[in-house]
Formats: structure tokens, sequence, C-alpha cells
């Protein structure tokens, strides 16, 4: 067996409820009643216990609850999940247990549930502190839900606080971003994801730039903030491990890990989860009444699988370990796909490395941080 088998899983599981969408979300969501949540769950314990016996003899050691908004979910919906999993699959002591919450949902009583459930890491939507911005993109959330939401979290210390925050609204200045990473800074949070806003096709976003209502970032505008992110949070005592990730030492995501590195396998439950499993992907139906529907029915919620070739893979290798700060490993690079290369891109590596936009050290090539913003455009000459 190689070392990729022995490796334990991550689980993820998707919560497709939201009090409305976002302007911006392309995620797979729905706004629907308690009942709808309650055939939702039974579908869950179904599909789980088609799937238990393909796993019995692996263990986990990530759970991740996305969504969606999981915290939306009523009162005891988490905590029976979590009963379900712990008697269906081999969890390892150390295991990261993370859910997504939305302030406009989170509440005292959930929180304990979430807690006595085993979740011991809490990552916070809080986008930006904008509430005019977030209004203007369909965001239902206040400033003082924030603030109960850390107070909370920070009253009871709580150990391992994510937030998110979205980079590149319309709308949104250098200032505004700096005020909301400086107002986590004092919230005793461990962990910082800053992502990029990716304008989809099919949301409200999109139709709005399109008809010219709103005018996008400029490009000039992202790269001024991601670069006083990174001054300010490497300042705080966190390291940049991912492009879009900041962690104090020790509370790095060990399940997002799992994506970014090639071969380590991971199971979805739920609608319109993916999974990898040996070599193989498979995608979960998007449609919640058909995922009802199936799972009463003793069907697969896989509607479809594909096989990641060699040279699929060879090119997640590339892409996703140069979003890394780690960087891509030379050496099981050569090993793995039979290429050296240092040797095949040669042209390629010494023109970024003359201009001071990668290096080469200890056998790993590495974008250098204050070339993330255009990681992109070093990668694709690469793959």
């Amino acid at each position: 067996m190689s070392d990729e088998e022995n490796r334990p899983l991550g689980l993820y599981i998707h919560i497709p409820f939201c009090d409305r969408k976002c302007d911006y979300c392309d995620f797979v969501s729905y706004s629907m009643d308690s009942k709808a949540q309650q055939l939702y769950l039974e579908a869950l314990f179904a599909e789980i216990d088609m799937v238990r016996s393909e796993f019995f003899d692996k263990t986990f050691d990530s759970i991740f609850i996305g969504g969606g908004t999981p915290s939306i979910v009523y009162e005891g919906f988490i905590a029976s999940l979590a009963r379900k999993l712990y008697s269906s699959f081999h969890f390892l002591d150390n295991t990261e247990f993370t859910i997504e919450v939305n302030p406009s949902s989170f509440t005292r009583e959930k929180f304990f549930e979430y807690v006595q459930a085993g979740v011991n890491r809490i990552s916070v939507g809080v986008q930006c502190l904008d509430e005019k911005l977030l209004r203007e993109h369909g965001r239902i959330q206040s400033m003082e839900n924030i603030e109960e939401t850390f107070k909370m979290l920070n009253t009871s210390q709580f150990p391992n606080i994510n937030s998110d925050v979205m980079i590149g609204l319309p709308g949104q200045t250098v200032d505004s971003v700096v005020d909301t990473i400086n107002y986590l800074l004092k919230q005793n949070v461990k962990h910082i994801s800053t992502y990029t806003l990716q304008v989809e096709r099919h949301t409200m976003l999109y139709s709005k730039l399109r008809k010219g209502r709103l005018s996008p970032m400029k490009d000039k505008t992202m790269i001024e903030i991601y670069n006083r992110i990174d001054r300010i949070l490497t300042k705080a005592g966190f390291h940049r491990y991912e492009i879009s990730n900041y962690a104090k030492p020790g509370f790095e995501c060990k399940h997002n890990l799992k994506y970014w590195d090639d071969g380590v396998s991971y199971l979805g439950l739920g609608v319109a989860a993916h999974s990898y499993i040996d070599g193989y992907r498979y995608y979960n139906t998007k449609r919640l009444d058909t995922y009802i529907d199936d799972m009463k029915d003793g069907k697969s919620a896989v509607y479809s699988r594909e096989y990641v070739s060699d040279e699929e893979r060879r090119e997640e290798r590339i892409m996703l370990s140069l979003r890394t700060t780690k960087g891509l490993d030379l050496e099981k690079f050569k090993k793995d796909f039979n290429e050296d290369l240092l040797r095949t891109h040669t042209d390629v590596i010494n023109r970024f490395i003359d201009k001071g936009m990668v290096e080469v050290k200890d056998n790993f090539l590495r974008i250098k941080n204050a070339y993330f913003a255009v990681s992109n455009s070093i990668i694709v000459e690469l793959i």
C-alpha cells in the first residue's frame, strides 16, 4: 500500500441552505424551511449508510461542514449529523472539525451544540465590515451580528477561529479591507482566508457588471490590497502558507491542505459534493430534489465519475503546489512523472528567476511572496 493510501482522508459535507443567495455566489444553495432541512438530514444519513462499508478500513482526520450556510439549519441538526458520522467512520483523536457560520444565523444555543458535537474550528464568514457594501451585494449580516459572534467565541476562549475576507467587491476600497483585517486581529482569529472575488456566470453580480451598473476593481488596486494585507498579517505573526490563506503557526487548515496536496483522498457527502478517491473524481448531483429522492430510493448520489490521467495530475501538481509557500517538490515531481522540470522548462524557470519572481531552493520551486498576485501567469507557462 502506498503512502498516499495510508494517509488519513478528509470528509466534506455540504449544507445547501441559505436565507438568500448573495449576488456574487455561485455555490449550490437553496432557501428552504425546517421540513426540507429534515428531509436533507435523512438523505445525508442514507448516503452515509450507503458508502460507510467502502471506508471501514480508512481513517479520517478532518471534517469540514460547508455551504451554503451551515449555521442556518435548525438546532439539533449538526449534533445529529455528528453522532451519525462518529458511529459510521473512524476518526483520529486529533481530528480537525470545522463548521462555517454566518454571523446573522449563529446563536449561543447553536454554538454550544457545535462544541458538544466536537467542532473545534469555526470559520466566520465576515467578508467585509462595510454594511452598505454587503447589502448592495445581497449579503445579510450586520456589524452587530459580527460583534456578537466574536464576543461569544472569545468569551468562551474558543481555540481556533478562521475568518473569510472577500477581496475585489465592486466599490470596495483599500482602506475598507485594511480596517476589516485590523478588526479581525483584535478578535483572537488564528487563521484568515482572503479570497479574490471570482465573477461567475449566472450570478446577479455578473449581470450587474455586464449591464454596467457596477465597475470591477482594478488590478492595481487588487495588488495594493494584497500587499497591504501581507505586511499587516506578517507583522502580526501570521504566515502565508497558500495564496489566499494566512495562519498563526500550527493553525493551518488541515482539511484544505488536502485539496492542495496531490494524491490525498477526500470524501464529499451531500448535494453538489465532490470526492477524490484512489485517482478518481466523483461528483454528486447538484439538484436538491434529485438528491433527496435518490437517497430515498437507495440510488447513488454520484452523477459522474472521471479518472484523473497522469497528464492532468502533472498539471494539477504544478498548479496546486505553486499556490503554496512550500512550493513544488522537484524531486518528488521527477519520481512521480519521470520529468525533470528544471531541464524541460529551463528557459522559462530561468527567466522568472532573473526577474526575481521565483526561486529554486532545497530542491523546491517556489513563487516569491511578492508575486503571488500574478501567480497564474507564472503557472500557465510551467504547465
